[in-house]
């Protein structure tokens, strides 16, 4: 009884230690954290296609869609002309604080553009072509023809070694093969083989480290259940969730990659005949519910020119944020701490992930102490944003030093210098303009 009676008062003694050195920092007061959505975010939501000027922002958002030709990329003569093709997009963009998302294509089905789309002197080697009327009409390139196939490797590796890790770029789906790029004819004879499909993918997944990458279809060969890239529904709510062996999921299921999301993004395109059904509230017969497909799937980011229409009345203005808000990461600060412990001050901010996916760049958090127009940041080491999956929590730590009448905030980095910041969904009136979130203050005595 004794020595249960002398380990209790050292453990007393000891925990009164820990707390005379372990205490909350006199004089915080922390804010009211309660959640506010967040609208037009980077690297996620609904996103027009790019047009001079932009698009109207009655839907905030923050990523332009282009597609882009071969021929613009490279000569007729074979030389590579892939900066003289993408900066003018890529400089616009930017310039709005956007970013941008791109596919090459060789065959765009009624656009006019043809078999202008192929440079020239892929043609002079005698790679075939056939014309097809499905679509609106175009020519298709013989895609399984070996030359081709290495043609379009080597072009990868050279737009990776131009523009992998910049950061006006958020996504690039593969493209190359099919009608839009998007891995589907409907000439079968021309179409690449499984063993072709996959060089194309290693090409993409080897050579770009830190931009990520798209594909249209599950289970395409080259791709792995761990993710190697993502994958993009162009047909979204249209044949979506599990059905026909054609869907989405169906595939994603049949090829065990359901769990790509974790490592890789979803994207894609809301099936356009019925964006102007579901912007307006009315009913989308033969459509699956909008919402399931975000959860499901856990998509990112859409293509919704919908959204971006200028005659787009108020309702649909506010049904396009509230479903563009639903796609992708969403973090709050649902804690706020400032602590003494051993003499030293340390800042605890509890951030978790309410939305269907993680954020798929590894983004810096940092603490700033002082005012809106004056702070001094710290960044948070050995801590990971992009680790944070849907539903989880996770504090994030650093040694601050703050004084009375100084505020402390936090913020995320942004994804592009000097574009559009990442918003913390809580309440507006806490936000800043550069995306940081006041939490607290230090009371004057």
């Amino acid at each position: 009884m004794r020595r249960f009676l002398k380990f209790f008062a050292h453990l007393f003694v000891l925990l009164l230690g820990l707390s005379l050195c372990i205490s909350p920092l006199g004089g915080f007061a922390a804010y009211n954290l309660e959640y506010e959505q967040a609208v037009g975010n980077p690297l996620k939501g609904f996103m027009p296609f790019y047009k001079q000027g932009g698009a109207d922002n009655s839907v905030p958002y923050s990523m332009e869609w282009f597609y882009v030709p071969l021929s613009a990329l490279m000569s007729d003569s074979g030389e590579y002309t892939i900066r003289e093709g993408l900066e003018p997009y890529l400089e616009e963009i930017s310039a709005r604080g956007n970013q941008a998302v791109f596919r090459v294509y060789l065959d765009y089905p009624g656009s006019g553009i043809g078999e202008k789309a192929v440079p020239q002197f892929i043609w002079d080697m005698g790679i075939k072509k056939e014309h097809y009327d499905e679509y609106g009409g175009g020519w298709c390139p013989d895609y399984s023809d070996g030359r081709l196939i290495d043609i379009l490797c080597d072009f990868v590796r050279e737009l990776a070694r131009e523009y992998d890790g910049d950061r006006r770029i958020a996504y690039i789906t593969t493209g190359l093969l099919g009608h839009w790029g998007e891995w589907h004819v409907c000439l079968p004879e021309l179409e690449a083989s499984k063993e072709q499909k996959a060089k194309i993918i290693s090409a993409f997944a080897e050579n770009f480290k830190t931009t990520r990458i798209l594909t249209r279809y599950p289970g395409t060969p080259g791709t792995t259940r761990g993710g190697n890239v993502g994958f993009h529904d162009d047909s979204f709510t249209h044949s979506t969730l599990y059905g026909e062996s054609w869907y989405f999921m169906s595939k994603m299921k049949k090829a065990h990659q359901t769990g790509v999301w974790k490592n890789q993004p979803i994207g894609g395109e809301f099936r356009p005949e019925g964006q102007s059904a579901f912007l307006s509230g009315a009913p989308l017969d033969g459509y699956q519910d909008y919402f399931e497909c975000v959860n499901v799937t856990h998509c990112s980011w859409l293509m919704m020119a919908g959204a971006f229409e200028e005659n787009l009345g108020a309702d649909g203005i506010e049904r396009a944020k509230t479903a563009s808000a639903a796609l992708g990461y969403d973090f709050t600060v649902t804690d706020a701490r400032v602590m003494k412990i051993f003499g030293k001050i340390y800042a605890f901010v509890t951030i978790k992930n309410t939305g269907v996916a993680p954020i798929y760049y590894d983004l810096g958090v940092s603490f700033g102490v002082g005012n809106e127009k004056n702070a001094q940041w710290t960044e948070v080491q050995n801590q990971r944003l992009c680790r944070l999956l849907p539903g989880k929590s996770a504090v994030f730590s650093a040694q601050i030093s703050i004084d009375d009448g100084q505020s402390l905030f936090v913020r995320i980095e942004t994804p592009l210098e000097n574009g559009k910041p990442i918003r913390f969904s809580n309440l507006s009136e806490l936000q800043r303009a550069d995306g940081s979130l006041e939490l607290g203050n230090m009371m004057r005595f």
